[in-house]
């Protein structure tokens, strides 16, 4: 079965079609709570008195690194490359972890202003294919020129610094060119140059990422965009439970390290589609389409041994981004969806598709329940939501593992 959350206020349930109940937020959190409460009570009463009322996971007999503590969940973040994974851990951070120390936003402060650079240089790029040259006035024109002849002494390997330097001394030119109107009409045709669309917010902002005194704010972390090479660890403990997430990358050359995590023996898996890139190709392989990249991927992870009988967890994030995009770029003209029957620009319909689209890879689909979010990884109040709906999930599935089913 799959049971999927389209929005903060409605869950869908559905087997092979989609069926809707409907549940307020509020009431919905209300629920997890409740139940987690009647969860302890029930595993007090259950007949086993010799076993404490803690979740014990991953039990072994094993010492050191393979002995599990009790009340320790793992949950590990799965997909391809700017699906929002890393933006997921950071929420979490913010949700529940320390503050980000002086040293990691100056960090984030160079990563902004890089990530200024890297959108302008694309959408610059885009902008001569197009041949649109010609049609920027003669101050845009300037600019272009600058930032095309600073462009050119970049060499391959350029570093945040190199960026950033530049960003700072050319920011004016950079602002001159992205308020120009052709720039917006190569906006709308960004997919064709993978710029990360939350980069907007970025150049709509460079005078205050450009000031002296600029300091990230929590959206602009949360947006900041820097790639992961390597499995990145974080723990938190949220109601007397430990929650341990591994975050990996998902470019190609980075799935190298993802057999390392799937020997972690996990509780759950997120995998996390960027559902507003089913226009795009990858930059890895510039004729392979994103979406079909992260379907044939989930497809190998959820019928992967070692998440057998796991609960699979597939969050189609950027929903905000999707909903912006489908008014202009229909899903049915992308050659591979063009067995798309929807109505052109509806939300629901697109949803519903890409969710078909994604539990039909499954070899077992009774194997194991997956559950499927649509997400918004930067919007605080949606996350919170699908993070406590995940969290009871797990928990839920891990006791019924211990106890069998029926325990609720």
């Amino acid at each position: 079965p799959v049971k999927i959350n389209q929005s903060h206020d409605n869950i869908a349930r559905s087997s092979t079609t989609f069926k809707h109940t409907t549940y307020k937020k509020r009431e919905y959190n209300t629920r997890i709570h409740t139940a987690m409460g009647n969860l302890v009570a029930k595993l007090r009463t259950k007949g086993k008195p010799k076993r404490s009322a803690s979740i014990k996971t991953h039990r072994s007999s094993k010492s050191g690194d393979d002995q599990q503590s009790e009340n320790t969940f793992k949950l590990l973040l799965l997909g391809a490359g700017e699906s929002g994974k890393t933006t997921i851990l950071k929420q979490m951070r913010f949700l529940h972890g320390k503050p980000f120390s002086s040293a990691e936003l100056e960090k984030f402060k160079s990563v902004v202003r890089s990530n200024v650079i890297t959108a302008i240089r694309k959408l610059m790029s885009l902008l001569s294919l197009l041949g649109l040259e010609g049609e920027l006035s003669d101050n845009e024109k300037e600019a272009f020129k600058q930032l095309t002849e600073e462009f050119s002494r970049l060499e391959g390997q350029s570093t945040l610094q190199d960026h950033e330097n530049i960003m700072l001394e050319y920011w004016q030119a950079i602002q001159t060119l992205w308020s120009s109107e052709v720039m917006m009409q190569v906006w709308q045709q960004r997919a064709a140059c993978n710029v990360i669309d939350g980069h907007k917010l970025f150049l709509d902002n460079i005078s205050r990422i450009a000031s002296s005194d600029y300091s990230p704010t929590s959206g602009d972390i949360l947006l900041a965009r820097e790639r992961t090479y390597k499995e990145k660890h974080e723990n938190y403990k949220i109601d007397g439970a430990n929650f341990e997430f591994y975050d990996v990358g998902g470019q190609r050359g980075a799935r190298r390290e993802w057999i390392k995590s799937f020997n972690r023996n996990v509780d759950a898996v997120i995998f996390v589609v960027a559902l507003s890139e089913y226009d795009q190709m990858l930059n890895e392989s510039r004729r392979t389409n994103r979406m079909v990249e992260s379907i044939e991927l989930f497809k190998s992870v959820c019928n992967n041994a070692a998440f057998a009988n796991k609960p699979v967890m597939l969050f189609l994030n950027k929903k905000d981004v999707f909903a912006d995009k489908i008014v202009s770029s229909d899903i049915g003209a992308q050659p591979p969806f063009r067995d798309y029957t929807g109505r052109p620009g509806n939300f629901d319909d697109g949803v519903d598709y890409f969710v078909k689209k994604f539990m039909d890879c499954l070899f077992n689909p009774e194997n194991h329940e997956r559950f499927a979010h649509v997400t918004n990884a930067t919007d605080p109040s949606n996350m919170l939501f699908v993070l406590n709906s995940t969290r009871w999930i797990v928990m839920r599935e891990n006791i019924e593992s211990s106890f069998g089913r029926g325990v609720f």
